[in-house]
């Protein structure tokens, strides 16, 4: 005879979508903020692929050369829309991504990168929901990373703010027969569910 305890507090663990972490950082979105800081303090994982280290370091870096470069020089709008994808920045900007990056590391602890596109199977996977779907390659590959995290146990719920993200994904998580494994929430819904009290 086994003993079974009385509640057994479920681990849940959350993928978390560029958006998010971009709220979180910049402090952009009170709710990201709040939802986020109450899985950490809940001991609940948060993962994301290695690719969302890339895509912050795009923004930091957009960012620095939009205020301190392009603003500073007193450009006009187009212009800076022109010149962002000629960006000059240097070895001391690069620096300033990193120490961001890794404070916001440092600050949020609960957050782990994977990289579970390993294989040519897991990129033809990846490819195969690009070319059907209406996402574009850095949310196909965000979808594939959390679908795999999923089915290897690393996550149950994929957080995004992004609609048209949200609606894709969940067809695509309906067609391949992964609704047990994997949802598809944005932060108010995360927020509802797991943080409100229920009346």
């Amino acid at each position: 005879m086994s003993f079974m305890p009385k509640k057994i507090k479920r681990n849940r663990a959350f993928y978390i979508d560029t958006n998010v972490a971009l709220d979180y950082i910049t402090a952009r979105n009170r709710e990201a903020t709040l939802v986020l800081d109450k899985i950490r303090e809940r001991g609940w994982k948060c993962i994301s692929s290695s690719f969302l280290a890339m895509e912050l370091a795009d923004y930091k870096k957009d960012s620095l050369f939009v205020i301190d470069k392009a603003i500073e020089k007193k450009w006009e709008m187009r212009k800076i829309l022109r010149e962002t994808y000629n960006k000059d920045l240097r070895r001391g900007d690069f620096e300033k991504v990193l120490d961001w990056f890794n404070g916001f590391k440092q600050e949020y602890n609960n957050l782990e990168l994977y990289d579970f596109l390993k294989t040519s199977d897991d990129w033809q996977g990846a490819q195969g929901i690009s070319f059907n779907s209406n996402l574009n390659a850095p949310d196909a590959i965000h979808l594939t990373t959390a679908i795999l995290g999923a089915i290897g146990g690393y996550c149950q719920i994929m957080i995004t703010n992004d609609k048209q993200f949200s609606q894709e994904a969940r067809r695509i998580i309906d067609d391949y027969k992964l609704t047990r494994k994997l949802k598809v929430m944005t932060i108010s819904e995360v927020k509802k569910q797991f943080f409100e009290k229920k009346k």
